[in-house]
């Protein structure tokens, strides 16, 4: 599959950029993780395509690998998810996000000037619930969380070279990773989790699939419960045997929970 550069932009010193792949039907928008890349999309969106016809967008945002952070201080990841879809050709009908990316798109959905799509897909998202404080243990588990999954992301980005590095130097490359990310991409990812209490989730009404692994602590438990007494418009799967990356892990299976889901949204047709 053939993907080619539509459009970029800065906004406040930022650059965010759109890529476009083969395909004719609804725009189905892709936004990546931190510390991640819009062409990780690429197997996913490879898979889903076998489904009902669409146009797959990815966007690259300012939080993708190798970015600097210093936006945490001068705006927020649904601001920044607003002025990458302004780049858009066309109207998005549905938005697709992981992890950091995903909660940037739920941000979004929650604002009182939502965009108007039929439909959401979070993958992997995490979310606070209210009644969970903000203490030193909470902090000391999200940045253990934070570094696992960075660390589980750079190796997959390394695919197959990956089996002719030796262990030793894996873990290098992972700790100067995060050395180069700091403290403010901990931030930003801090800052979005502990705010997901405060969102207006209730008045979400774009029907939402929510996708996790339940051996991924972001969203488990107690966790997953409260996000659906808190988003009536969500409707969560959980994997049993899934991780963080469950989408790239079980590509087959993920897709084809979200082609269910696109099949019962009323989607206009392809053309």
């Amino acid at each position: 599959m053939t993907w080619y550069h539509v459009d970029e932009t800065g906004h406040d010193g930022e650059r965010l950029a759109v890529h476009r792949g083969p395909g004719s039907g609804p725009a189905l928008v892709f936004v990546h993780g931190l510390e991640d890349s819009w062409q990780s999309w690429q197997p996913f969106v490879e898979e889903l395509a076998a489904g009902r016809p669409f146009t797959p967008y990815a966007l690259d945002l300012p939080w993708r690998a190798g970015a600097g952070y210093g936006w945490v201080h001068r705006t927020s990841p649904a601001e920044l998810l607003r002025h990458a879809l302004a780049l858009l050709p066309e109207p998005p009908v549905l938005l697709v996000g992981h992890s950091f990316g995903a909660n940037g798109v739920l941000e979004l959905l929650a604002a009182a000037d939502r965009p108007a799509v039929a439909g959401a897909v979070l993958l992997a998202p995490y979310y606070r619930p209210p009644d969970d404080p903000i203490t030193w243990q909470l902090f000391d588990r999200e940045l253990s969380r934070f570094r696992s999954v960075i660390g589980e992301g750079l190796r997959r980005r390394l695919g197959q070279r990956r089996r002719a590095l030796p262990p030793e130097l894996v873990d290098t490359m992972v700790e100067k990773a995060l050395d180069r990310v700091g403290p403010l991409g901990f931030v930003a990812l801090l800052r979005q989790f502990v705010t997901t209490a405060d969102l207006e989730l209730s008045a979400v009404d774009v029907p939402t699939l929510v996708i996790s692994g339940a051996l991924d602590p972001a969203l488990a438990g107690h966790r997953t419960d409260a996000l659906l007494r808190a988003m009536p418009a969500a409707n969560v799967h959980t994997r049993p045997d899934g991780g963080h990356f469950c989408h790239l892990e079980q590509v087959s299976e993920v897709t084809g929970e979200v082609r269910r889901f696109l099949a019962a949204l009323p989607l206009p047709v392809a053309v």
